[in-house]
């Protein structure tokens, strides 16, 4: 008897633990399996896209879902809120297959009335992928939070991982002094920008491959399998909801990639399945499908790419630009004559003119040249543009071909380094350098220069100040990582707004440093 009361008592005490860790999972929901995020109480990381996604696109506010493989994670939902109209979120799956993607985008349709925009990479990678293709190497994929069968959900509310490394900490987090809840932001979910270099060396620093193979042409069983995939992940979705509109664009990737696959043989390949896979989506009708591969401006400057397939996120948001404005569309009446042209320029290309390309220091200067084009903004010469007013203190001007090719600075700031805030001092006081008002309202984003130390301490310091006189944007350089070689610097401004305080600094930032301190800046621009 005693030990059936003890077995029982045992049953309820693991019942009762399972439901408290059970409902600790519910009511936090790090993966808002069951509701939105609890924005005033937790702070949720935005860091488990196969996990998080599904409930993301059931249960947040939006019109407009963005998605696709690793080529969209760089989107910001900010952007495209501000070029479509709309409110979005974005859900992205790394290495996503077509299935994976549409499966997502069938389950935020039918939860989500208010969508009206689906804007989707169409990796070119995936496609010969049969049409069920799931990715196997990424773990198990969690199928408990995308179906709706409540009985599976305990591997959802009483798995280890989620109880105690997300919902338990969440719950400590939150009582925390000076804690503050929120959640990551859709710009930065998933953004891989800042931890990657670009540029030739970056892509291909084994050299351009250089062989011909002998080239594969499209089959009979290929477009069986493509055309599967795509009618199935592609097509049938947008005929479903003919009130929606579908923005889908191929992945833009590098030469490096075309001049790969002609020396492994499969380039025919490729662009025979993209033309074919074009003629099955253009006659939908409410499908805006895009190519940016016969923009060879962008596909033959490896500064825009980390590796042979993935661009920056700059060229993101020209996509979201160009879709909008729709610029490359592909349409019933263009795709021939479209895809012929980019067929001849990849299959004739001079992959080895590659060798030798400038790989520019500052990755974001890419950005910088890029920007004309998304804001209309053109690049003004800070030292020789007439609507600039200039002033310079312990500076020279440099003249070079009838104009101010740059300033070399020299001198010490009278600054304490032990009390003074070298911004702040920099602001109220003259300094060693130049400075200048600028309105970025027209759509600057960037200042870039070339600088090289001539002397003792010197060093670039830029400090930018919004109308308020409030720091906005800075570049801070570490003297012990200096040389003396001529250097490319690139601020990126986008946290400023209208009328602005430029000062760049290039003599020693503390009255300690050695009197000959010097800097010289050459061809400082605005982007």
């Amino acid at each position: 008897m005693k030990g059936k009361t003890w077995l029982i008592g045992w049953l309820l005490l693991v019942l009762t633990g399972a439901g408290v860790l059970g409902m600790l999972v519910y009511q936090v929901d790090p993966f808002f399996h069951y509701h939105k995020p609890n924005l005033e109480a937790y702070y949720y990381s935005l860091d488990n896209q196969r996990s998080q996604n599904d409930g993301i696109s059931r249960h947040f506010d939006y019109d407009i879902l963005i998605t696709g493989s690793s080529m969209a994670e760089n989107f910001k939902t900010s952007e495209a809120d501000q070029i479509f109209g709309g409110r979005s979120v974005k859900v992205v799956y790394s290495g996503g297959s077509y299935k994976e993607l549409n499966d997502n985008i069938e389950n935020a349709l039918a939860a989500n009335k208010d969508l009206k925009t689906v804007i989707r990479c169409l990796d070119m990678l995936r496609f010969f992928d049969s049409y069920d293709y799931m990715r196997q190497d990424l773990g198990r994929f969690p199928t408990y939070l995308y179906d709706r069968n409540p009985f599976n959900d305990v591997e959802y509310l009483l798995n280890r991982d989620v109880v105690f490394g997300r919902a338990y900490e969440m719950v400590l987090e939150s009582r925390q002094p000076g804690f503050e809840p929120g959640i990551t932001s859709f710009d930065e979910y998933s953004n891989w920008q800042a931890a990657c270099v670009f540029g030739m060396n970056a892509v291909c620093p084994q050299g351009i491959a250089s062989e011909n193979a002998e080239q594969l042409h499209l089959t009979e069983a290929d477009r069986e399998t493509i055309r599967e995939n795509i009618e199935r992940n592609v097509t049938e979705t947008a005929d479903r909801y003919p009130n929606v509109d579908f923005y889908y664009f191929y992945s833009p990737y590098s030469v490096v990639a075309w001049g790969n696959w002609k020396a492994q043989g499969t380039l025919y390949r490729y662009l025979e399945a993209e033309a074919y896979i074009t003629e099955l989506i253009v006659p939908h009708k409410n499908i805006h499908l895009f190519s940016f591969n016969g923009r060879t401006d962008i596909t033959t400057d490896l500064n825009q790419y980390k590796d042979q397939y993935h661009y920056g996120e700059w060229i993101n948001t020209l996509i979201l630009k160009w879709i909008h404005d729709g610029t490359d569309r592909l349409s019933e009446e263009n795709y021939t004559e479209r895809l012929q042209r980019e067929a001849q320029f990849y299959t004739g290309f001079d992959y080895s003119s590659l060798l030798g390309q400038e790989d520019y220091e500052a990755d974001t200067y890419m950005a910088a040249l890029m920007n004309a084009e998304l804001t209309g903004a053109e690049p003004l010469d800070v030292l020789n543009d007439a609507g600039l007013q200039v002033s310079l203190n312990g500076a020279e001007p440099m003249p070079e071909d009838g104009r101010t090719a740059g300033v070399t600075c020299s001198g010490v700031l009278a600054r304490n380094a032990e009390a003074d805030d070298p911004a702040a001092f920099i602001r109220e006081q003259e300094t060693v350098g130049l400075r200048f008002e600028a309105d970025l309202d027209p759509g600057y984003r960037y200042l870039s220069f070339y600088g090289q130390q001539t002397g003792g301490d010197g060093r670039p310091t830029v400090y930018v100040y919004d109308e308020n006189g409030q720091l906005c944007a800075s570049l801070e350089t570490d003297l012990s990582e200096l040389d003396t070689g001529l250097h490319q610097y690139v601020l990126d401004l986008a946290p400023c707004k209208g009328k602005v305080l430029v000062v760049l600094y290039g003599g020693a930032l503390e009255q300690a440093g050695s009197p000959d301190s010097g800097f010289q800046c050459r061809e400082i621009f605005l982007y």
